[in-house]
């Protein structure tokens, strides 16, 4: 993870996941269980009694994150003496181990600590996303600008890059047949497709003015930066998932699933940025130049003409849909919307 830190930008690298440091504070929270007479072979034991259940939640907020421990004895007359010398350190000194049902809860400070510090790295990172999607809002704004002028009607160009937005949806760089976001690598090697194909069917060299060859350049560093970002997501994530398997196997605990439940519920994950900048690359940049078959008619299979998009959002040439309603066909024919 390291050396592929060092294809990030420098200003970024501070932001990572510091894995080290967090697996340093793993040994703090074992040091603490094992101080407590709990080891990861004791917890492992618990699985097969049924006697014993031992519980391990995570609770609080961001700010402030809760992990304990729940013991909980169904009959405490069958436990091994081996068990009940490790419970005895554990339960108060004013109760003792009766026959009676019995519940412990261990508040972890050492684990608390490991927690806060995963959060404040997660929130740092998150500090970066912020900053990164201001600014990859400005950039696909300033090439929106340019586009606009390059690839205008009147412009041969128009025709140019009607073909590299053609060669970009076939690339699929960010986003597979079926909608689903693509991994880093695959990413990576479809980005290199894509400029390659157009460097050997030369496109660049076939734009003719000099707001097209800016736009041109603008468009693949955007899409660069965009998969840069993605590198540092898939960093953090590979980051993040293996030191919460160390935490596992360290402590025999199980923060791996407790941890993606307390960060879902505090809304910790920074979902969906990387769609929505895609998202807007698609319809800010994309949309500027139609394609053909954003204008076929889904009823006569020809290019529309006076094309009239309906409230659902599918377009139809005015012949069609006269002839629609002069038959008193008022749903959208492809989804059967009412009225649209």
């Amino acid at each position: 993870m390291e050396t592929a830190a060092y294809s990030l930008p420098e200003d970024w690298r501070p932001y990572l996941i510091h894995y080290k440091t967090l697996k340093k504070s793993i040994r703090l929270v074992v040091d603490e269980l094992e101080s407590r007479g709990i080891s990861s072979e004791w917890i492992n034991t618990l699985d097969t009694e049924e006697a014993m259940r031992i519980d391990y939640t995570l609770s609080g907020d961001a700010g402030k994150p809760q992990p304990c421990i729940k013991i909980t004895i169904t009959d405490p007359a069958s436990i091994p003496t081996a068990d009940e010398t490790v419970l005895l350190k554990l339960i108060p000194v004013t109760q003792a181990i009766s026959t009676e049902p019995l519940s412990i809860k261990i508040e972890l400070v050492r684990d608390s600590e490991f927690f806060h510090l995963l959060l404040h790295e997660l929130s740092s990172a998150a500090v970066l996303h912020d900053l990164e999607k201001k600014r990859f809002f400005g950039n696909i704004e300033n090439l929106e600008n340019e586009l606009i002028v390059a690839a205008s009607p009147e412009k041969k160009d128009l025709y140019v890059w009607r073909e590299i937005f053609q060669l970009y949806s076939e690339a699929s760089i960010f986003t597979d047949q079926y909608g689903r976001q693509q991994l880093y690598k695959t990413s990576q090697e479809q980005l290199q497709w894509f400029t390659a194909e157009l460097a050997r069917v030369s496109l660049a060299k076939k734009l003719a003015t000099k707001h097209s060859k800016v736009a041109l350049a603008q468009f693949l560093s955007i899409n660069a930066q965009l998969v840069q970002f993605k590198q540092f997501q898939s960093l953090n994530q590979t980051a993040m998932i293996k030191i919460l398997k160390k935490h596992d196997k360290r402590s025999g605990l199980s923060a791996t699933s407790e941890f993606s439940s307390f960060a879902e519920n505090n809304a910790m994950f920074i979902e969906g940025v990387l769609s929505c900048l895609f998202h807007t690359i698609q319809t800010k940049i994309i949309a500027i130049v139609p394609q053909p078959e954003d204008y076929d008619c889904p009823v006569c299979y020809s290019i529309a003409w006076r094309p009239i998009r309906l409230q659902c959002g599918h377009v139809f040439c005015v012949r069609c849909l006269i002839k629609a309603h002069k038959k008193r066909l008022y749903d959208c024919p492809v989804c059967r919307q009412a009225f649209a």
